[in-house]
């Protein structure tokens, strides 16, 4: 019965990552940008990016499932979607 483990070390890794993605030093100055914006400029432009932000952690998700085993970085990735101008641009 060789199960493998439910949580590993490389999936706290990708947790923490997604985290910091999602949470990155750009969400400090969101308050003073959106105070400039305006009450309806800035509910648009945080609908905005969330959606921006779901779509793509959807996208990146999906990706990571059908790549192989050997793409452990965002480089990698970009070398399996792109060829080796994906690695260069990611």
């Amino acid at each position: 019965m060789g199960s493998k483990p439910f949580l590993t070390g490389e999936d706290l890794k990708i947790a923490f990552n997604l985290f910091c993605c999602v949470y990155g030093i750009g969400t400090l100055g969101m308050p003073a940008n959106f105070s400039r914006a305006g009450p309806v400029l800035a509910t648009i432009a945080l609908l905005f990016m969330a959606f921006a932000n779901v779509y793509s952690s959807v996208v990146i998700s999906k990706v990571m499932l059908t790549a192989p085993r050997s793409v452990k970085t965002y480089s990698d990735l970009g070398e399996f979607c792109m060829g080796k101008t994906g690695r260069y641009l990611v």
